[in-house]
């Protein structure tokens, strides 16, 4: 009998936990280029980001896909962007070391990054990727209508002019 109300209790929850799960975004309505396919393989790569420590990625694409503005940051706070031209170079590099308090600050706002996704257009596009206890997560939104803990995240991490440039 126990047996039987163990499992019916498990049943009873399997929804709740079906509706929590949430589809990744879809990037296929956006030019299938090599470049693309490179500045999203940084989100998708999940393996790679792990080994390399990391909590945070962010791609835009202010000019279409001309070249992709990238951030990233580290589970130890060292923050990095550039501006990446796809096989060209990597301009106008930066990175800083973020304190212990804008650490904490990040992954807070991290943890409250709405999960749906949007699909705009490729010059609007901003992908998020971050690191979930073991799953690394990718969401996308609209520069235009950022949610506010990605506000808080540019605040944070220094948003670049570029994707400032583009609201």
């Amino acid at each position: 009998m126990r047996y039987i109300l163990a499992i019916l209790f498990v049943l009873a929850l399997e929804p709740a936990y079906a509706a929590d799960k949430v589809a990744p975004p879809d990037f296929s309505c956006y030019p299938q280029t090599q470049a693309f396919r490179f500045y999203l393989s940084i989100h998708t790569n999940s393996a790679r980001r792990f080994e390399d420590k990391h909590l945070l990625a962010i791609s835009a694409f202010p000019q279409g896909g001309a070249f992709a503005i990238e951030y990233s940051v580290t589970e130890g706070g060292s923050e990095y962007d550039c501006r990446n031209v796809y096989n060209w170079a990597l301009q106008a590099e930066h990175t800083e070391q973020l304190s212990e308090t804008n650490l904490t600050a990040l992954r807070a706002a991290i943890r409250e990054l709405p999960a749906a996704s949007v699909s705009p257009p490729i010059e609007w596009l901003v992908i998020v990727s971050f690191r979930d206890g073991t799953n690394w997560v990718t969401r996308s939104y609209d520069s235009r209508t950022l949610p506010k803990p990605m506000r808080q995240i540019y605040g944070i991490i220094g948003e670049r002019f570029e994707t400032k440039q583009t609201k």
